[in-house]
């Protein structure tokens, strides 16, 4: 006569285990991911606010901005002379070094017409790490950019 089996087998306990085990990797790769997207939001609502920052300070100071004095690029240095434009550019660089990553920006304006848009291409760049496409691998750090485009 044969007796009835109560429980659950090792290889059954097993099974469960590793089920478990594959579903508790896959949240914790989720929350970092999730992490990771936070972070690039963050820095990227930093960087349009800084953006913004730059635009408003040429919009308050327009003769300086029709003159091309708030004009900077990438490479360039930044200036060091007393003007309202000059401060404004100083301030605006020494806060995007602050509060992104490798933060740079540069402000390109046309010239000015009168009776027609005074148009200025704000470009903001700083390095942030990447959730990985078809150029970047995940976890990469790459260079990202934000352009505000603007009429004054």
């Amino acid at each position: 006569m044969r007796t009835q089996q109560a429980g659950f087998t090792l290889l059954e306990v097993m099974v469960a285990v590793f089920v478990l085990a594959i579903g508790l990797l896959g949240m914790a790769h989720l929350q970092v991911t999730t992490l990771k997207a936070n972070t690039t939001a963050g820095i990227k609502t930093q960087a349009n606010i800084l953006a913004g920052s730059i635009l408003e300070r040429m919009k308050a100071n327009t003769t300086a901005a029709y003159a091309k004095n708030y004009d900077i690029l990438f490479n360039q240095g930044t200036p060091a002379g007393n003007s309202v434009s000059d401060t404004d550019l100083r301030e605006w660089r020494a806060a995007l070094a602050a509060y992104l990553p490798a933060g740079q920006g540069q402000v390109v304006c046309g010239n000015y017409l009168v009776n027609q848009p005074f148009i200025c291409t704000i470009t903001v760049s700083w390095s942030d790490i990447q959730l990985g496409d078809a150029n970047t691998n995940y976890g990469d750090y790459a260079t990202s950019t934000m352009v505000l485009v603007s009429a004054i």
